[in-house]
């Protein structure tokens, strides 16, 4: 396996791991693990989707149309 493969799960009792999906995703712990009940998966895929679905995690567009929303004024 490869050091740099790419990652297929997330690992709810490292707090590493947690902290690096919650940062990256903008989402904290407690709706990671809702989500990983939700679902009864640890995939990533499966838990980025519930996220998505909730609403609870923003997409890149998301974030530029509240950046330029917030920042033009007329």
């Amino acid at each position: 396996m490869s050091y740099f493969s790419k990652r297929l799960v997330i690992h709810p009792e490292d707090n590493n791991d947690l902290a690096y999906w919650t940062k990256k995703w903008g989402v904290n712990v407690r709706q990671i693990n809702d989500a990983i009940l939700e679902t009864g998966s640890i995939n990533l895929q499966d838990i980025k989707t519930v996220l998505k679905k909730k609403g609870e995690l923003a997409t890149l567009s998301f974030w530029i149309c509240k950046f330029f929303k917030g920042s033009i004024r007329l």
